[in-house]
Formats: C-alpha cells, structure tokens, sequence
C-alpha cells in the first residue's frame, strides 16, 4: 500500500512524500519512504516487528510532514 501527499502550494509545487507499506515474504513488515518530483528517491527504510509499530512510524512521519511548513499560532 502506499500513501502519497503532494504539495501542491507555492514554489515546491508538485514534490511529494510517499510512504509504501506491506509485508514481504519472510512476514516482516516494511515501511520504505521515497521524496521527489516526478520519480522520487528511496530516503528512509524501516523494518518494523509488529503492526503496532508500522502505524506509531507512520503517525509520527505523516504528523512531521504535515507540520513542517506551518507555523504554530502562539498564545498570549
């Protein structure tokens, strides 16, 4: 499976940030993060032991892209 966010805003206009999941043959799970325009290159690969794992990696990953070009309103 994959999930795929596009950027589609100012000059970073159509780079992404795909994250591809699943399991191989041998049962483990994987998690490979790839970043780039059009073909994008391998950046990150993990192998994860249980599920629980795979989704506290991909909530965190997808949770720092999301944030990393917004700024957070500060309170008085």
């Amino acid at each position: 499976m994959t999930i795929r966010m596009i950027n589609a805003t100012g000059k970073r206009n159509g780079r992404f940030v795909a994250y591809e999941y699943g399991e191989d043959l041998f049962g483990t799970l994987y998690l490979d993060k790839f970043s780039g325009r059009e073909r994008g290159k391998l950046i990150d690969k993990w192998r994860l032991n249980d599920l629980g794992s795979l989704v506290r990696v991909l909530d965190l990953e997808i949770t720092k892209r999301e944030e990393e070009n917004y700024e957070r309103p500060r309170f008085a």
